[in-house]
């Protein structure tokens, strides 16, 4: 058996196992590895595909990869919900801005820069 992976019509990605000599082009009638689907969270479909795609490409497929990855599952949440985070962020800023403009002579602080993403070290042998 090998493993394979496809796209579902939603943008989920699955991984399957297929027999060995089946094309890749058969991944949709191959045995599921995994994820599972998330709709018994009952979260919106849009978040319910980033968290399922989050995972599918941290490979967290079974309940032993969930039970000894949870940090993986924890960083999964995070990426999942890190766009609603910045929409969130943005309505705030926009409503600050709104109420703030009505004040005479405000003006409006700069918005801050997006942090860049920490670079990780590595050693040289």
């Amino acid at each position: 058996m090998k493993q394979s992976s496809y796209v579902d019509e939603e943008g989920r990605y699955h991984a399957v196992l297929l027999p060995n000599g089946t094309g890749e082009g058969d991944a949709t009638k191959g045995l599921p590895l995994g994820p599972p689907s998330l709709e018994d969270l009952g979260l919106p479909e849009e978040v319910e595909i980033r968290l399922h795609n989050q995972l599918f490409s941290r490979r967290i497929f079974t309940a032993k990869d969930v039970r000894k990855r949870r940090i993986d599952v924890f960083g999964a949440l995070q990426s999942a919900f890190k766009v609603d985070t910045e929409r969130i962020v943005q309505i705030y800023l926009a409503q600050e801005v709104k109420s703030n403009a009505r004040r005479p002579g405000f003006k409006p602080l700069p918005t801050p820069p997006v942090a860049a993403p920490i670079k990780r070290r590595t050693r040289r042998r």
